[in-house]
């Protein structure tokens, strides 16, 4: 066999190769695990963390309105820059009790502290830690918002970034941004 030969009958194997392989994706079934439906994630949440409050969106906009609420943002920095709820603070997801307490312990005095984050899990986790010192501190309710920024961008309310009004939002991730009502919206963050 000529080197020529040799060359195509590799180059032809290869291109085999890479069909089997494509038409292994094909038929291969879709990935399975991780979150399933942004409700079936809210429910979880839920039973994860039953030592706070879970309430929706509607009661979050309607306490906010009222002044009656203090709103932390439990995502990443590149997460909030992409989109927040008007008004939240921005809190970082692995902020100790001890930091969150001294710089926003007196804040909620006589208010609700609402934490959100894309779907619930890290809001909770942070307001289950500082919820009881909240609550001596005089903190009416310590909730998450069910289904977190999900759920607010899926029932279109209004969402910020640094330069206003916004109707984009940080996915997370590819497994989790499959929960999104809107994915067309779907932002990340530039890498600075």
């Amino acid at each position: 066999m000529t080197r020529l030969a040799r060359i195509a009958s590799l180059l032809g194997l290869a291109a085999f190769a890479l069909g089997c392989v494509g038409l292994a994706v094909w038929l291969a079934p879709p990935v399975t695990g991780g979150p399933t439906t942004l409700q079936a994630t809210i429910d979880d949440v839920a039973r994860d963390w039953p030592q706070i409050g879970h309430v929706t969106p509607v009661e979050v906009e309607r306490r906010v309105a009222e002044g009656k609420a203090v709103v932390f943002d439990v995502r990443t920095p590149q997460e909030y820059a992409v989109s927040h709820l008007p008004g939240a603070i921005h809190v970082d997801p692995d902020t100790t009790a001890a930091e969150f307490l001294a710089r926003y312990g007196d804040a909620v005095k006589g208010k609700s502290a609402v934490f959100y984050c894309s779907v619930g899990a890290r809001s909770s986790r942070l307001a289950s830690r500082v919820a009881p010192e909240l609550e001596t501190r005089g903190a009416v309710a310590v909730d998450d918002m069910a289904g977190g920024i999900f759920a607010w961008h899926g029932d279109a309310r209004p969402l910020v970034d640094a330069t206003g009004a916004t109707q984009s939002v940080h996915p997370y991730d590819a497994s989790w941004g499959r929960l999104l009502t809107r994915p067309e919206l779907a932002r990340e963050a530039p890498r600075g």
